[in-house]
């Protein structure tokens, strides 16, 4: 069972505020220090500490050999001999899963295509060293105030390799730009149909997330897609 921290808990000069979120592995802290300073306390469930502590370094080392504003510094690491985690940046603005599911936004066609060529750019970035994220969704790709996207939580990034490579990310971010057609549907039939029967997608969009999707012939790097993106974007 794992040990929650409370409000006002200190942890490496940090100030508890609220738990800002949790999943399968982790759950996030929102956290202050004296000078005001944001942080995200990342502690570890331990049940998938026993499993995973192997590849637990990845996180870690991947974020230090990261220096952008749009991914999360790396500050420190924890361990009180309860519970044990990371320290990272906040990252200020709005989540696009809050975006949906709580504020009801309808994503337009030239929101989603602009996110599409941001969230290009950020795997590029990662690609071009060495690194495949794995988990591009929703509730891990920010907004900030400069409208400048960030990508957070990278609990399964992995460097590429063999097993790890690039056509992962593109599945992600297929799925991710699916969510964002989603959020201005409006049923038509009452049995449930596959996304590319349901929305209501031109043939170029269709085919960039089927190839995205790995449902027709795959993309074979980033600017094959930026292609297709910007033959899309075109037409608006």
């Amino acid at each position: 069972m794992d040990k929650y921290f409370k409000p006002n808990d200190m942890v490496n000069g940090y100030r508890v505020i609220k738990i800002i979120g949790q999943g399968r592995y982790g759950i996030a802290y929102l956290a202050k220090n004296n000078q005001g300073e944001k942080c995200v306390i990342k502690q570890l469930k331990s049940k998938m500490l026993n499993v995973t502590r192997d590849k637990l370094f990845y996180e870690e080392d991947i974020l230090k050999s990261l220096d952008s504003p749009r991914f999360p510094k790396f500050i420190s690491k924890f361990n009180d001999g309860v519970r044990e985690g990371y320290l990272l940046e906040y990252i200020d603005g709005r989540v696009y899963y809050d975006l949906i599911s709580k504020y009801d936004y309808v994503f337009s066609r030239k929101e989603i295509y602009n996110t599409a060529s941001q969230l290009l750019d950020l795997i590029e970035i990662l690609h071009s060293s060495g690194i495949v994220h794995r988990d591009i969704r929703l509730p891990n790709v920010i907004i900030m105030k400069n409208s400048k996207l960030a990508l957070i939580d990278f609990g399964l990034a992995r460097y590429i390799d063999g097993y790890y490579k690039e056509k992962m990310d593109y599945w992600y971010i297929g799925d991710f730009l699916i969510h964002l057609y989603y959020s201005s549907y409006e049923p038509v039939y009452a049995e449930e149909r596959p996304w590319y029967m349901e929305l209501n997608l031109t043939s170029q969009e269709r085919t960039l997330l089927k190839r995205l999707m790995g449902l027709d012939r795959r993309f074979r790097s980033i600017d094959e897609i930026r292609e297709q993106l910007y033959r899309i974007k075109s037409r608006y």
